[in-house]
Order: structure tokens, then sequence, then C-alpha cells
């Protein structure tokens, strides 16, 4: 019998590598993208609306913690916007051959409800329009002439 020492020494197998597994990022911790800046007619608008959003919630000091949710609620104002927008483009909102509404109008209903539901979370409310009684507007009414 051969010594073992004057065995060949078997080439070591290649390592099996593991595949590398392709992660999708989640939309939680890509890079957001920016809403256009207060510079353009859009942003404009969108800081317009953010900042009277910020007060009807009592200003910024009081409201730091919601500040996320205000720019949630914009960022769904905006594509509310977009939507609305398209849809004035198309000729008619429902499909004569399947004799249904496209589906984008569905989306935008789905768009809407999210908004009114972030702006719930927020505490904005509808308040009624403050109305003088009955004595001051007749008292206003004397007064002009």
């Amino acid at each position: 019998m051969p010594d073992a020492e004057s065995l060949p020494e078997p080439e070591p197998q290649p390592k099996k590598r593991r595949r590398r597994i392709a992660y999708l990022r989640s939309g939680l911790y890509t890079k957001r993208p920016a809403l256009p800046g207060p510079d353009t007619p859009v942003g404009a608008v969108l800081a317009e609306r953010r900042q009277a959003l910020i007060n009807d919630l009592s200003g910024q000091a009081a409201c730091s913690a919601q500040l996320a949710l205000v720019d949630l609620a914009i960022r769904q104002w905006l594509l509310l916007d977009s939507v609305d927008g398209y849809l004035l483009t198309l000729p008619s909102l429902v499909d004569r051959r399947h004799r249904r509404v496209w589906q984008i109008v569905l989306d935008r209903n789905a768009l809407a409800a999210s908004l009114e539901r972030t702006l719930v979370r927020l505490g904005v409310e509808r308040r009624a329009k403050p109305v003088p009684t009955l004595e001051e507007y007749m008292a206003a009414k004397d007064a002009e002439g």
C-alpha cells in the first residue's frame, strides 16, 4: 500500500457561491422625490396650501409633531390635482365599449379618500362661516340705508 504522503493531494472543490439576492428597495428607505420648489408656479401653490394648513392647525409651533402628516397631505393633494388635470383632458370618463368608468377615475376616488383621511387625522374639519344674528343683520341693513 502506498504511503499517504506519496499520494497526490485531491484538488480542492471550488466553493459554491450563493447567488446574490437582488433586494428591491422598499419605498420606506429610498429617497423621496422632492416637491417642486416655491420658485415654480406649482411649488408656490403647494407652499401656500402648506402654510394655510399649518395656520389652520394653530401655527407651526403648536403642530410640530403633525408636520409629517401635513407634508403627506400636501403630496396627496398634488397627486390628486395632477389626476384631476389629466381627467379633464379626457374626452369622456366612461369607456363606452365596456360600459364602465375608466380605472383612473376609481384611482382618483381612492386618492381623494386617502387625502380626506389624512386631513381627518390632522384634525382639520369644516367650520361653518360665522353668520350674524337676525338683529345684527337688520341693524346692518338699517345702517346701510
